[in-house]
């Protein structure tokens, strides 16, 4: 397991850019063909995520992709991160995951917990899209392929999922599409609890909404009647541009604007700090991160030359340390060790053992002779 998590990370970047070639020379989208194996369980190793995450405060990073022990846990801050080997449902596995910013720690954690986002407009059916900037939560997986989740939309009643590949996602957030209501358009807003989505005009139904709140409704634009259907798009967090019945909606009087564009919120990271007098530093040269302080504890991951890191404490050879963003913290009553001396940090000095106090006993000062006594003299 250990030779397969570290093989993975080595070729997170090189096998992305590789099956990206790939995908391209045979007309796929970026994914390269040997990884589209039908047996293969979740994302396989060339399918990586990255970007600063925001991540739930205290997700737990493990050692082992079931099972195993804690490592650490994040702390809500914005996070440099890269993940793989996303498994089929992430419910019942975790992500293999490397923290970036020079300080590398290494392990697998719930992927739905880090939020994500679209790259570009994620389509969910011909006529539907999770518009990008969105955030969407990755709920499983495919060789070469992720399925994204979006419920951040007040309007609708059900999440939206898509099926895309790998590259379409990132942990940063763009930004977000802007949306120009069409010229001579007229406002249409339903009036049932579910929306068929058509092709066209008597066509085929391609999606169904759910609306969130059937008396305030969902606003659509529309541009085109013909034979009792309208022509409609719209955008807030996710895409419309389909075909819809006018006995779904009401029309608005011309001019009458309702106003529900929205655009993505944008989540606000969880601020960590130390105190000012806790000591930093920039690692002089590369460093590995261990689990414990000594050689026989699990090298966990490893700091890069040039990192800035907070300095804690120095014991018989080794320090213990923390990333400057404070993105990860030990779990429990651990701590992240690195050798001192790789740091270029001395051990301190030994005390010098304190003075023995002294023994109740009789004193040490010899008695003083009497003074002679004065004797009258005859």
């Amino acid at each position: 397991m250990e030779h397969k998590k570290r093989a993975a990370i080595i070729g997170m970047a090189c096998l992305a850019t590789v099956a990206a070639i790939a995908g391209i020379i045979t007309g796929g989208e970026g994914v390269a063909s040997a990884q589209q194996d039908p047996a293969q369980d979740g994302s396989g190793p060339a399918c990586v995520v990255s970007g600063d995450a925001i991540v739930n405060q205290e997700t737990q990073i493990f050692s082992e992709a079931t099972g195993g022990t804690v490592l650490a846990q994040f702390t809500g801050a914005k996070t440099p991160l890269k993940a793989t080997l996303f498994p089929k449902d992430t419910s019942a596995g975790r992500a293999l995951i490397n923290t970036a910013g020079g300080f590398r720690l290494e392990g697998y954690t719930n992927a739905r917990a880090i939020q994500a986002f679209g790259v570009r407009d994620l389509a969910v059916s011909n006529h539907l899209w999770i518009s990008a900037a969105a955030p969407v939560t990755i709920i499983g997986s495919s060789p070469g392929k992720l399925l994204v989740q979006h419920s951040g939309t007040y309007r609708l009643s059900r999440p939206l999922e898509a099926w895309v590949s790998c590259e379409m996602v990132s942990f940063d957030q763009g930004p977000a599409p802007l949306y120009e209501v069409p010229r001579e358009a007229r406002g249409y807003v339903t009036t049932k609890s579910t929306l068929d989505l058509y092709d066209d005009a008597k066509g085929n139904v391609v999606n169904t909404l759910y609306i969130a709140n059937q008396e305030e409704g969902l606003l659509l634009w529309g541009t085109q009647v013909r034979a009792g259907y309208v022509h409609v798009t719209w955008r807030s967090t996710f895409y419309v541009d389909a075909w819809i019945k006018t006995s779904d909606v009401r029309a608005l009087p011309r001019g009458e604007m309702v106003d529900q564009v929205l655009r993505p919120p944008r989540s606000q990271p969880e601020q960590v700090r130390l105190t000012e007098s806790v000591r930093t530093m920039r690692t002089p040269k590369a460093a590995t991160l261990f689990f414990g302080r000594g050689d026989t504890h699990p090298v966990i991951g490893s700091i890069e030359a040039d990192t800035e890191i907070y300095v804690l404490e120095t014991v018989i050879g080794w320090t213990t340390v923390l990333p400057k963003g404070l993105f990860v913290l030990p779990h429990g009553n651990r701590a992240f060790w690195v050798k001192a001396d790789g740091l270029g940090i001395a051990s301190p000095a030994p005390k010098p053992p304190d003075p023995k106090p002294a023994q109740p006993g009789p004193s040490a000062t010899p008695p003083q002779p009497k003074p002679p006594e004065n004797k009258p003299t005859k």
